[in-house]
């Protein structure tokens, strides 16, 4: 019993860091003022192991919250959707690098829908010389995910563990 009231601990401390980092932007994670898509860390080997219904939850749960720390109408929440429910149907990965990878595409799928919010809502007055630097924070976001994924995501799929379930709906 103790073991698994240290895991929750566990498990709720990293959940509270994706907003934390969020906010604070740590320096010495970011690149030319970019820093990673923080909720990838977490939502991928969350829904590696839950499957894609819990994936698909707790990807909502996170958009919710890091929508109420921003005071705009754009949203994170379809992007964390499709990578929740997406992440949930990939299964087990063999190899380390391979959550760069997905975790990778995962941060382009949000990063360019939340994007294409930003060009859709703001169409007619859009100023066409800040598109290279939204592209930019795109792409930055990818390569630093991309980059630290196979140390985060492999620590905290390590951490939540192969053999305990986290399921949120009881069968």
């Amino acid at each position: 019993m103790k073991f698994s009231l240290i895991k929750i601990t566990y498990l709720l401390l990293s959940f509270l860091l994706i907003p934390v980092l969020s906010i604070l932007n740590p320096i010495w994670f970011s690149l030319m003022g970019v820093q990673p898509y923080w909720p990838i860390f977490w939502l991928l080997p969350w829904s590696i192991l839950n499957g894609p219904l819990n994936g698909l939850i707790i990807g909502f749960i996170i958009g919710i919250i890091l929508d109420s720390l921003n005071n705009d109408i754009y949203t994170q929440i379809p992007g964390l959707l499709i990578c929740g429910f997406w992440f949930g149907q990939i299964g087990e990965l063999r190899d380390r690098y391979q959550y760069g990878l997905i975790a990778s595409i995962g941060t382009l799928i949000c990063g360019l829908i939340y994007f294409s919010q930003l060009l859709v809502n703001n169409y007619p007055n859009n100023p066409y010389w800040l598109l290279p630097f939204g592209l930019k924070n795109v792409f930055g976001q990818i390569l630093l995910t991309g980059l630290f994924a196979p140390f985060f995501s492999k620590l905290l799929y390590e951490l939540f563990g192969n053999n305990v379930k986290h399921n949120l709906f009881k069968k």
